[in-house]
């Protein structure tokens, strides 16, 4: 990028999803309610943070009384994956109440009390998190495409000033990362997006890479122009 641009061109944005969202809260954060001198946790931080507030969080299954710590971990990755896939705490809560109400048998009915459980603590752990002006990785994507759809005068100046886009190892990317490029290049608009990745080696499904992106490309960006690389380079 630094090669094929003009000599002396220094206003080019060249990071992760996470750094380029956090740059953006920085500065705008405050238009949706949020302090934009957050802290950003680590996952260990997260977990503890939970375990701080686990009697705030009205847990009852995942909070077994012989060892209440038990599932932080998993309830931090639960939430992080809940974002990754770009479901807000309001549309999960949804969810649980829509899976209640046809619940029919008592297996069914204990499933759906677990989603239920889940998605009270998911709107208050966010609650949490907010009040402390907390962030973790997963709400600087989160909370960047909550300003953007909310804020369309903000996303207009972020798309007039990004006028060109090239990802990287797009197979890799998730759900609310695409939909982040979506709202900055829109598919049914005349622009300069540029995507390289290869589907058939996604390392971080396992994380929330969604390899469907990748797949869905096309159909989303019928005018793109598709170049296949078939030639190995690395290895020779």
């Amino acid at each position: 990028v630094d090669v094929a641009l003009p000599l002396g061109y220094a206003q080019t944005w060249i990071s992760t999803f996470h750094s380029f969202c956090e740059r953006i809260l920085r500065n705008e954060a405050s238009q949706i309610g949020l302090n934009p001198d957050f802290k950003l946790l680590t996952e260990a931080e997260s977990v503890l943070l939970l375990k701080q507030n686990i009697y705030n969080l009205k847990l009852d299954y995942f909070r077994p009384r012989g060892n209440p710590e038990k599932f932080l971990d998993g309830l931090v990755s639960h939430f992080s994956r809940l974002q990754d896939e770009d479901i807000t705490p309001k549309q999960y809560l949804a969810f649980a109440q829509k899976i209640s109400k046809s619940s029919d048998t008592k297996d069914e009915k204990f499933d759906s009390k677990q989603v239920f459980e889940l998605a009270k603590a998911y709107i208050e752990y966010q609650e949490i998190k907010e009040k402390n002006s907390f962030m973790d990785f997963a709400d600087l994507i989160s909370n960047t495409l909550e300003l953007f759809r909310k804020r369309p005068n903000i996303l207009k100046n972020y798309k007039d000033k990004f006028k060109h886009i090239l990802v990287d190892e797009f197979q890799d990317t998730n759900i609310a990362q695409y939909e982040l490029i979506k709202l900055l290049s829109p598919p049914a608009k005349n622009t300069s997006l540029t995507i390289t990745g290869d589907d058939s080696q996604s390392v971080y499904k396992f994380r929330g890479a969604a390899v469907s992106n990748i797949l869905n490309f096309i159909d989303d960006y019928s005018s793109a122009k598709m170049i296949v690389l078939d030639q190995n380079y690395r290895s020779q």
